[in-house]
């Protein structure tokens, strides 16, 4: 009988499959640009994703602010910075030869701590990522 119940389960449809914007990848589609990919890899630089940790208050606002401390970032190329709220993920391209990621990120990371947010590292796309 219990084997005959599993097997019932196991062909119910599940509906935590379906993309919840949760997942690492639904989180770096949502800040994507390709533009900015292609010309951050043909300059040779790279492209990091990012999770913000914490309670977002969704507001055009907060989104500006975060772009706004992104794009004043010592290392990370003008232009670049991408916010998604909805998705709680950010992404930027920064030129890893003049300044390193970990730098960057303490200084995003100190920007964001008196709003109660914080940022962990999703992906990197570089030279040698396959997309």
């Amino acid at each position: 009988m219990r084997a005959v119940l599993a097997a019932l389960l196991l062909l119910v449809p599940s509906t935590g499959a379906i993309a919840c914007g949760h997942c690492v990848e639904d989180k770096v589609a949502a800040a994507y640009d390709h533009s900015v990919i292609v010309r951050s890899l043909e300059r040779r630089h790279e492209v990091a994703f990012f999770a913000i940790e914490g309670a977002i208050a969704e507001s055009p606002r907060l989104s500006r602010e975060i772009q706004n401390a992104l794009e004043s970032t010592r290392g990370v190329d003008r232009g670049t910075a991408r916010v998604s709220l909805p998705a709680g993920s950010l992404s930027f391209a920064y030129d890893p030869a003049r300044q390193k990621l970990g730098p960057i990120v303490r200084a995003l990371d100190k920007t964001l701590a008196p709003k109660g947010l914080s940022t962990s590292l999703l992906r990197v796309i570089n030279q040698g990522s396959s997309e």
